[in-house]
């Protein structure tokens, strides 16, 4: 995947290339759609560099690499440590769904400064953008077996309610993409559901239209995510309701999808599950 790491009003350099790395051990690779998560950690370190983190976690720790993604130093400025599909080691059992985003310094006694903190806001909107699946920010504490560690040492709570403002105030200055609703028929009878036309991409209502197919539908609470017959989808979450692309939902669901242009209806068809 290319990735476009122009993000405005933040600074990035890209240092994938220069850290210290290995001599024989490499990091696994994931699908950019793998990531569900951004984990945000501090270095513990009152002052670092992406140079100093790295030289650590190969030659003392003997890890392939740097363990962070990015990492935020005081004034703001990010620093590009590894690609997205690079599976460091960083949240344990969860390293392949979440990406790692460091701010140097030990919040335990430190504060983040608002640079880093603007920096992050920018940054995870950038890559939530670019990785539609990458729908949740955690703390490194907040990851399953991690409850013991106080880390990031700042609350999380603070920092989402503050992500979302910046995040209102980021659409206010964009036009919304305009929605048209979308009729649903499986086999012929059109069901009660309606969904919708967005940027060409017909999304679909996953648990109406996986209950009227039979299928079976999965809150994983952990990931916030939503699965069909044991499928993952890229879905959308809209006033609490799941949306998913029409193909998506209807492979899940082992049915045919065709688009009916003129009447902007989705057309499924297939065994139905009673």
């Amino acid at each position: 995947m290319t990735m476009n790491m122009t993000i405005p009003g933040a600074h990035v350099i890209d240092v994938r290339t220069s850290l210290p790395r290995h001599k024989t051990l490499k990091y696994g690779r994931r699908k950019p759609s793998d990531i569900r998560s951004a984990a945000l950690h501090h270095s513990a370190t009152k002052s670092g560099s992406p140079e100093a983190f790295a030289r650590y976690h190969v030659g003392t720790n003997g890890w392939p690499g740097i363990a962070y993604h990015f990492v935020i130093q005081k004034d703001g400025t990010i620093y590009w440590c590894n690609d997205l599909e690079t599976i460091s080691y960083h949240v344990g059992n969860s390293n392949r769904h979440a990406l790692g985003i460091c701010l140097v310094g030990d919040f335990r006694t430190q504060q983040p400064t608002a640079a880093q903190l603007d920096a992050a806001n920018r940054l995870i909107q950038h890559l939530q953008v670019q990785i539609p699946t990458m729908k949740q920010v955690f703390g490194h504490q907040e990851y399953p077996g991690y409850a013991w560690k106080n880390c990031p040492a700042f609350p999380m709570g603070t920092f989402r309610t503050n992500y979302s403002q910046f995040l209102q105030k980021a659409v206010g200055k964009v036009d919304k993409p305009k929605q048209i609703p979308v009729a649903i028929s499986l086999n012929g009878s059109l069901l009660s559901v309606t969904g919708f036309l967005q940027d060409g991409v017909s999304m679909l209502p996953v648990r109406a239209v996986a209950n009227a197919a039979g299928g079976k539908v999965e809150w994983i609470e952990q990931t916030k995510d939503v699965r069909v017959n044991g499928m993952d989808l890229n879905e959308k979450v809209i006033d609490g309701s799941a949306y998913a692309p029409a193909r998506e939902l209807a492979a899940a669901l082992c049915l045919q999808v065709e688009w009916d242009g003129p009447n902007k209806t989705v057309k499924l068809r297939g065994d139905v599950k009673s």
